[in-house]
């Protein structure tokens, strides 16, 4: 899928699965930025809370993975794909790091 596709039709859920999970107002704003922006015009500002968002998920998918009380771990992997995915294609591009 290319960006606009995912943003189509993951972002929501991606959106939700984070906002769900997390209590940090911060990545909470950047789920919420994200899943409402508008890419590309906005395309800067999409990338840098892309990387945002990767490396908050990079720091924890492990605790996601080994907590008893997350119901919810297919969605956190596949959110975590997704921004993986997203990251991959925004670096290919010469996105902002």
């Amino acid at each position: 899928m290319n960006i606009e596709q995912i943003m189509m039709v993951e972002m929501e859920g991606l959106s939700q699965t984070i906002k769900q999970y997390s209590n940090d107002n911060y990545i909470i704003s950047y789920a919420n930025q994200l899943s409402s922006i508008k890419y590309p015009d906005d395309s800067v500002k999409f990338s840098l809370l892309v990387n945002r968002l990767y490396e908050w998920y990079v720091k924890e998918i492990d605790k996601i993975k080994k907590s008893e009380y997350i119901l919810a771990k297919d969605s956190h992997f596949k959110s975590f794909e997704i921004i993986s995915e997203l990251k991959s294609i925004l670096d290919s591009r010469g996105g902002v790091k």
